[in-house]
């Protein structure tokens, strides 16, 4: 059924002409999208790898089943996983309609989960994604907080790791690197990870997209970190366009701070 799944494709507004290619490729052995695979084992080979994993949801509004990416935080009380508003929330306008059955598996590799797999308690995305809903292409608030239920005594940061986080809302941003699992072309099964520098496009709500050449996302690998050198979270994959554009949600201060402070709150 893991294998099966099919990837959640966000696109961006419009595509643009020219180039169908990452300009420049900035990742080491990066293909002609700027996209290289992960050192394996992704459990040790780096911090980043190891809290990166994928997601697997049942979509009610068709009854399919599609995968994500996402990363766990080091929220206080151990149990968040970051990933985009579009990978748990299915419904239109003020519409409550949530992903089904979510788990999230840090560090899958080939379908061999060497971290355990973990189930979703509940979800927290920005009240303005709420309200637009999801229409299937990219937003600056597309955004989310996955609660992870403990297994026993074990909460899933205090096992395999957490991200920190950069409050950001616009700017330049570079060096950056981002981690996911791309199912699309690339099939899904190995994490792959690309360097990007950003810079603000449009937005909305006071948060811009951060917004790279360097890179080129492809469905499966929404909601997978953007992370700094110091493995602090940037913001997550929105979507692209398929050809030379990708957009993440940054980790804005009214767009990642309410849904974080939430899931922290409620003792995540």
């Amino acid at each position: 059924r893991m294998r099966k799944a099919r990837p959640v494709q966000q696109d961006a507004k419009a595509a643009p002409v020219g180039t169908a290619d990452a300009s420049p490729v900035l990742t080491p052995g990066g293909d002609q999208f700027g996209n290289a695979q992960v050192a394996r084992p992704y459990t040790t080979a780096d911090f980043k790898s190891r809290v990166t994993g994928k997601i697997f949801f049942l979509n009610p509004k068709d009854g399919l089943n599609y995968v994500c990416s996402g990363s766990v935080i080091n929220s206080s009380g151990k149990s968040v996983v970051a990933t985009a508003a579009h990978c748990v929330f299915q419904g239109g306008p003020a519409q409550h309609i949530w992903s089904q059955n979510l788990i999230f598996v840090p560090s899958y590799d080939n379908n061999s989960r060497p971290l355990g797999t973990w189930s979703a308690a509940t979800f927290w995305i920005p009240t303005s994604y709420f309200n637009h809903g999801n229409d299937g292409i990219v937003h600056e608030d597309d955004i989310a907080t996955i609660a992870i239920q403990p297994q026993g005594a074990s909460r899933i940061t205090n096992v395999v790791g957490g991200l920190g986080w950069v409050p950001n809302n616009s700017g330049v941003i570079n060096g950056f690197v981002t981690h996911g699992y791309p199912q699309e072309r690339y099939g899904g099964q190995n994490q792959l990870r690309c360097i990007g520098n950003g810079r603000d496009a449009f937005g909305l709500n006071g948060v811009t997209f951060l917004f790279t050449n360097n890179c080129v996302a492809f469905g499966g690998w929404s909601g997978g970190p953007v992370i700094n050198a110091s493995n602090q979270l940037l913001g997550v994959v929105s979507g692209s366009d398929r050809s030379t554009n990708t957009f993440y949600a940054r980790a804005g201060t009214n767009t990642w701070t309410p849904v974080l402070n939430a899931a922290q709150a409620a003792g995540f």
